[in-house]
């Protein structure tokens, strides 16, 4: 025999479509259920139909609100299983039970929610899909989307699963109900067979998400272990000593040693930071390690993620953001660091300006973490109403509460669940799992470059989130985002400090040589300056007659030892001065001129091309940008590389890296006439590269 089914209706009495709804079901062909009607007040039409049926049981109780009758109707009801129906909603067809017991039945549901078919005006809407199997940490994100989700209307429930909720449970909404009910449940099913109509007339509407401290919303207990925690006293060791963490790959080892160098700068007390890694070469760890020669108060120790974190962190799906599965290993440093109680972790992007000391010794007040809300509030609606949306950059942990709630191992296996809902990978998910479990620290120690205007001094770490970092800038950053750009002018400054400490800098460097002819694209520099390729010093030939821009350089050359200033005035010869930089420069040379701005990679990809073609010569093309529009004019380009050795002319020496050999060779030149000199260059190059690809952009207005 059938599982028996008690369909429940919770009325006013007075709904335009009641008789509607329950006739509907009283025309089911299921063989094996009853009908319970709850109202307010008395209906004499529904007590004609009750006493004309054995199907069907009327109830009336005084009360104000609907989810007050919840109670007494499950009280009544004599099924196995519950399907709730509203009064102005009604059931497709004949076949509807049938059909929703059959998916409950085959699938092995306790829980079985329905996408809803909507009536308006005369006119059924409906989305079809096949029956999903929905996860318990998956279910608020589909609790957020779509209304089936937060409407008891439509849900087929295990009685069991009803009889287990506490009784207030039972007079909470719709919404935190089946949030309860999605806790307690084996198997949740959302099923596309439309068999439930949602009739949209008037007084009729769906619930709206509640998303408020009270609606259940929580993806985690961390919050309530917070709240405990701060009433019992709870109290997160300080150690002396302060470890910080670094979660890196391939990609950012080279990195890691200007931000450690910042933190050994500014920090009064030692430091031991943990370099978490899974897969890097003997040459990477080498350099890693090597820092150890050259820190004075900070300490590196590597620490490898074992081979059964990593299979499970891999689980994680990394197809909505891009991020590489390096962004989750700060979900597990608590089991990687058993010995340590706190740490700080830092993304490696970013740059401690100040004592890190100040941060190390917060009271959490039995907080799980200490963070900085992110400035842009890109939270998903949920976590931005219900608290501060915060950036994941800067994390203060409480370690020993990671291990006592054994929260690596839930957090991982949420991520495996939620990624994909996800747009900002691990950030989102730490805001989704510790809604309420953490602690806002001041923004000063997670602090966007955007944001500074000349309170460097006041910010204790700097954050260089999102696609541009000082080592990888677009053409919009320098013109637009002038604060951006300063900020990782201080950025360099770490940089080549630690890069002259390290004395790394040996072979291959490169002569930048700057003309600059016009203050207003002066940012021509700017992009030298911020080149990913470490080993340059810069000369800039300023033909402007502008005393803005010598104002400029000098500014600069504050961050930037290795930045010199050669001014043309009227009376001078412009290639007298060419000539006596050129035979004061090093092994490269390369020239730009203003208007135009380098990529990021301009130089080390030049760089790469000679070395690996024994070239004398490595020319790139260009392309246009009018700033006031935004926009590139350009004609694309293959990205090919070319030997044209043998050929007799350039268009000119902007754009070419050359090697400081052939100039030597050819002794003085006149840069006044291009065809010659280019020519003349021509000649004692053995070999000559171009790349049609746009590393140089010409900018205009």
């Amino acid at each position: 025999m059938e599982g028996k089914i008690s369909v429940i209706i919770l009325v006013h009495g007075d709904e335009k479509e009641l008789n509607r709804c329950v006739d509907r079901i009283l025309n089911q062909n299921y063989e094996n259920y009853e009908l319970i009607v709850v109202s307010t007040q008395k209906n004499s039409e529904l007590e004609e139909k009750a006493n004309n049926t054995d199907l069907m049981t009327l109830y009336i109780k005084d009360v104000d609100k609907l989810e007050d009758l919840r109670a007494y109707a499950l009280n009544k009801a004599d099924g196995d299983r519950v399907l709730f129906v509203e009064p102005n909603d009604f059931l497709i067809d004949e076949q509807s039970i049938t059909t929703l017991n059959e998916v409950y039945t085959q699938k092995n549901a306790d829980l079985l929610l329905n996408s809803f078919m909507t009536l308006r005006d005369g006119k059924f809407y409906f989305i079809g899909g096949e029956d999903e199997h929905i996860l318990r940490n998956v279910f608020l994100f589909q609790q957020i989307e779509k209304v089936e989700f937060r409407k008891l209307g439509g849900a087929l429930i295990k009685k069991n699963l009803l009889d287990e909720m506490d009784a207030d449970d039972l007079v909470k909404s719709d919404q935190v109900l089946l949030n309860r009910l999605s806790r307690k449940a084996k198997n949740i099913i959302f099923s596309y067979q439309n068999k439930y109509v949602y009739d949209q007339v008037v007084g009729n509407k769906l619930p709206e998400l509640d998303s408020g401290k009270e609606s259940e919303l929580y993806f985690s207990d961390t919050f309530k272990i917070a709240e405990q925690n701060k009433k019992n006293g709870y109290v997160n060791k300080v150690a002396e000593k302060i470890s910080i963490a670094l979660c890196t790959d391939e990609n950012l080892v080279k990195h890691i040693g200007t931000l450690l160098y910042s933190v050994d700068e500014n920090t009064s007390s030692f430091v031991d930071a943990y370099i978490i890694y899974d897969n890097l070469s003997e040459k990477s760890l080498k350099k890693l390690t090597s820092l150890n020669d050259i820190l004075s108060t900070v300490t590196v120790h590597m620490v490898r993620v074992l081979d059964k974190q990593q299979e499970k962190l891999s689980k994680i799906s990394l197809k909505n953001n891009g991020l590489p599965v390096t962004s989750y290993y700060r979900f597990i440093l608590a089991d990687l660091l058993p010995s340590l109680d706190r740490i700080i972790y830092l993304d490696v992007d970013t740059l401690a300006l100040g004592d890190l000391t100040e941060l190390w010794r917060t009271d959490l007040e039995g907080k799980f973490m200490g963070v900085v809300k992110d400035v842009f509030n890109v939270a998903p609606k949920i976590v931005s109403e219900r608290k501060s949306y915060f950036n994941s950059g800067m994390l203060l942990m409480d370690l020993n509460l990671f291990r006592k709630y054994d929260i690596c191992s839930d957090l991982v296996d949420f991520a495996i669940d939620v990624a994909e809902y996800c747009e900002y990978g691990d950030q989102d998910i730490l805001n989704y799992y510790f809604i309420d479990g953490y602690k806002l620290l001041d923004i000063k120690w997670n602090c966007g470059r955007e944001f500074l205007e000349d309170r460097e001094k006041e910010v204790g770490i700097v954050h260089f989130y999102g696609l541009e970092k000082p080592w990888n800038n677009i053409v919009y950053s320098f013109y637009v985002r002038e604060n951006i750009i300063n900020m990782e002018h201080i950025y360099k400054l770490y940089q080549y400090r630690f890069l002259q400490k390290s004395k790394s800098l040996k072979d291959n460097k490169v002569t930048i040589v700057v003309t600059l002819d016009i203050f207003k694209y002066s940012k021509t520099l700017e992009s030298v300056l911020l080149q990913s390729y470490c080993n340059i010093e810069v000369k800039v030939i300023d033909v402007s007659q502008d005393d803005r821009v010598k104002a400029k350089v000098r500014k600069l050359q504050l961050y930037y030892p290795n930045l010199k200033y050669y001014e043309v005035t009227l009376n001078d010869d412009f290639s007298r001065v060419m000539n006596f930089v050129i035979k004061n420069s090093s092994e490269h040379i390369f020239f730009v001129k203003s208007p135009y701005v380098l990529l990021s990679k301009t130089i080390s990809d030049l760089m790469e091309i000679i070395l690996e073609n024994q070239a004398d010569i490595a020319v790139v093309e260009d392309r246009a940008y009018n700033l006031n529009q935004l926009m590139y004019y350009f004609v694309e380009k293959d990205n090919q590389l070319e030997d044209i050795s043998g050929q007799s002319k350039l268009n000119s020496l902007n754009g070419c890296l050359i090697k400081k050999k052939i100039f030597d060779a050819v002794g003085v030149l006149n840069f006044e006439d291009n065809e010659s000199l280019t020519a003349t260059i021509l000649e004692k190059a053995d070999k000559v590269m171009v790349k049609h690809s746009d590393y140089l952009i010409k900018v205009f207005d």
